[in-house]
């Protein structure tokens, strides 16, 4: 059992990695898919000072490293594998590239909630996947542009992608689209300017610290609401992507 959950992890964490290349997907949304979630929000919600410890064994049984650090390689290694395979075919093969990964998260969407068995019996569930859809395309006609970009801009930025990379329908680099700092912050990371990066990594971090325990706390007090609003969101994303 333990095994297989290794590799479970080890193959969640390398499509996640894959995921967080691509804007439009989410990272949070394959780990919806392996069924992790919970608990991977679990392992991220107990990132407090207080947690932390000079013992390897404490860190490890806490953190569950059996299962994250597989998942964290798998992740790094799927960014390195990968990006130059996805990078080619969005280049070269855009339009079919998206709209199969379009069709894709719309069939994903309704697997992630055994749609057609769940809807039949609570009709009130259609509001959740309104709302989450209706969501997803707002976000997706936003279109923020800055040129002078303030460090409060990036610290915000910093916060608002990392928490869509904790919330399973549109990835954080999506949301680096939608503000308008894509080719910035990756500029910046190709060519370590810390004047961008530290501000934005400020975010995220403020983003990890204080995000996972309030997401973990409405998940699990709603939780087939909220996967249903996930469908939404997840749908949405692929139909903006036809």
């Amino acid at each position: 059992m333990i095994e297989n959950n290794r590799i479970k992890y080890s193959l969640a964490g390398f499509f996640m990695g894959v995921a967080e290349l691509i804007p439009g997907i989410s990272g949070a949304t394959v780990a919806v898919i392996f069924k992790i979630y919970p608990n991977l929000m679990t392992i991220l919600s107990k990132l407090r000072i207080k947690h932390l410890s000079f013992s390897l064994s404490s860190l490890s049984k806490k953190f569950q490293f059996d299962l994250l650090l597989p998942l964290i390689f798998s992740m790094i290694a799927a960014i390195i594998l990968c990006s130059k395979a996805i990078n080619f075919l969005l280049n070269n093969y855009e339009e079919n590239f998206l709209t199969f990964l379009g069709c894709l998260m719309i069939i994903l969407s309704l697997q992630i909630i055994n749609f057609f068995k769940g809807i039949l019996h609570q009709k009130k569930l259609f509001i959740f996947i309104f709302l989450g859809t209706s969501i997803g395309f707002i976000l997706g006609q936003l279109d923020v542009e800055s040129e002078n970009i303030s460090i409060f801009y990036l610290i915000l930025s910093g916060v608002l992608a990392f928490s869509f990379f904790l919330i399973p329908g549109i990835s954080g680099s999506s949301m680096l689209v939608v503000l308008g700092i894509y080719s910035p912050i990756i500029g910046a990371i190709a060519n370590f300017n810390f004047d961008i990066l530290i501000p934005f990594a400020l975010g995220c971090l403020i983003s990890l610290l204080l995000l996972p325990r309030l997401i973990l706390s409405i998940y699990s007090s709603y939780e087939q609401s909220l996967l249903y609003l996930f469908s939404g969101l997840i749908a949405s994303s692929g139909l903006l992507l036809l």
